[in-house]
């Protein structure tokens, strides 16, 4: 059976899924696992002003958390594991095995990158890169194999590109991180319990990747945008024989929302959400797994937000890394913070609040108290 959702219901249902400004809270080390099960993927940027992306967008759910505790999770206990998803992002280290047809996806793109840059020698030193690796982990300065090319975008050195390639076949991964430099090692030393692949067949694997998209966004809309990269389920054709199958096995569930031409859709173990909107507001991030279909959250939402770090400045209509404010289940205004580091004091760059009133106010404070304790400013 369809579901009929009014607006204000979608986007009750969406701030509920993605457990912000509800109770109960989660908190600590489990509350990001648990947060990591829910959603299945993370995305990942390097860009670091008040914390990567990933940070972020567990701070709007773990309300203790605190900037860079995911790597301890990533580098340490590796729980968690860099890889592709969506794009490239946080995952779970025991779905490696299960997503081993998007390795393969990415590997032809990355062939095609290649080709697309002159940079097919790259392939060459794919055994010498991975006998390297075998002796100790290596930072990609460590190693220097073949040409050195100026590139406008890419890598310069062919034996960076190796590592990139190898990165995506799953063959390598990352040991750790130090600001943007990566330290690569051999993935069968890093997670050796995860290494082997599932037996998915072609069909099993369809079936999983659309859930687990639809379960990472909460609800979603079937028309091809960013928000369903990667193989299978961004072709339209296939999308709509997947989601058949789901429906039929009574995996997922459609809804209907009140101003939204297109399909949507719900995990059906998630039909009924027990977790209660509470009046308090957070700070999302730009990539926010909530924001991933932005023209969906506007039409559910009421509000348009444009991340705007690749935006010329003068075509700017509000600054470079602006992050939307959420009160209860409503979009209030947007944030910029000054670039943050260490211990320093805690600024606020710029404020646009949609509403003025003393609640807001009140708990614009909270929030950005908080904020200042993920921080540890």
């Amino acid at each position: 059976m369809t579901k009929i959702l009014t607006k204000r219901q979608a986007r009750d249902y969406l701030v509920q899924y993605h457990h912000i400004n509800t109770s109960p809270s989660f908190s600590g080390k489990e509350g990001v696992l648990q947060i990591m099960r829910h959603l299945h993927s993370l995305q990942y940027d390097p860009l670091d002003v008040v914390g990567k992306n990933t940070d972020l967008t567990l701070q709007a759910r773990v309300l203790d958390y605190k900037r860079n505790e995911i790597n301890k999770l990533l580098y340490e206990d590796r729980i968690l594991l860099d890889a592709w998803d969506k794009m490239m992002g946080v995952i779970l280290a025991e779905d490696f095995p299960r997503l081993k047809q998007v390795r393969d996806w990415r590997t032809n793109l990355e062939v095609n990158t290649l080709k697309r840059r002159h940079q097919m020698d790259a392939l060459d030193y794919e055994k010498d890169v991975l006998r390297l690796l075998k002796e100790s982990p290596k930072y990609a300065k460590d190693i220097k194999l073949g040409n050195t090319k100026s590139q406008v975008w890419g890598h310069s050195k062919s034996s960076t590109a190796t590592l990139d390639y190898l990165f995506h076949k799953g063959l390598i991964g990352v040991r750790s991180r130090h600001n943007t430099q990566k330290e690569y090692d051999l993935i069968e030393r890093l997670i050796p319990q995860y290494i082997k692949d599932s037996s998915f067949s072609e069909k099993d694997f369809e079936e999983y990747y659309m859930l687990r998209r639809i379960e990472s966004l909460g609800i979603m809309r079937s028309k091809k945008g960013i928000h369903l990269a990667g193989p299978r389920i961004y072709d339209n054709v296939r999308r709509n024989t997947i989601i058949q199958s789901l429906l039929k096995k009574d995996l997922i569930q459609e809804v209907r929302i009140e101003g939204v031409k297109d399909r949507c859709f719900i995990s059906s173990k998630h039909r009924v959400l027990d977790n209660e909107i509470v009046p308090r507001i957070s700070f999302l991030a730009p990539l926010d797994n909530m924001l991933w279909d932005r023209d969906f959250i506007e039409q559910v939402f009421d509000f348009k937000y444009k991340w705007e770090v690749y935006t010329p400045v003068k075509k700017r209509e509000y600054g470079y890394y602006v992050l939307p404010i959420l009160f209860k289940s409503n979009f209030v205004g947007r944030i910029e913070f000054e670039k943050h580091r260490g211990h320093a004091d805690f600024k606020v760059k710029n404020l646009w609040l949609l509403h003025e009133n003393e609640e807001i106010h009140t708990h614009l404070k909270d929030a950005l108290n908080r904020f200042q304790h993920y921080l540890t400013a």
